[in-house]
């Protein structure tokens, strides 16, 4: 059995049920950055439950802190997005389109990027 196309297939089949559309602004010093871009992406985008877990599927990852919200990117969909401290993401299909500011980038899963954000 081939783990990681197993795996592959499980991100692809989870971001189909619960990605979204979002818009990444790449900022550099406050201000759009020319070299990379803004795009729009299907991610999953999580607001934490009360005990500040983030669920995803089955599994439960709980890296993100309470108050921060989570973005889940599905690696193989974007494999060149690159992603920064201080980048905006917008929800666009959200009531009142909200922004949030990426804090922390998690690329340490195989299938998956982890971006933390705060509320902008």
């Amino acid at each position: 059995m081939d783990w990681k196309a197993l795996e592959t297939a499980c991100d692809r089949a989870v971001s189909a049920a619960f990605a979204e559309t979002v818009r990444h602004a790449p900022m550099k010093n406050g201000t759009a950055d020319p070299a990379r871009p803004a795009a729009d992406i299907m991610a999953i985008l999580h607001s934490p439950s009360v005990d500040g877990s983030i669920s995803l599927g089955n599994g439960m990852i709980t890296t993100v802190s309470a108050s921060a919200h989570a973005l889940v990117i599905n690696r193989s969909a974007y494999p060149s997005i690159v992603l920064r401290s201080k980048d905006k993401v917008r929800a666009t299909t959200r009531p009142g389109s909200p922004w949030y500011e990426v804090s922390k980038i998690s690329d340490r899963h195989s299938g998956i990027i982890l971006v933390e954000l705060t509320e902008a």
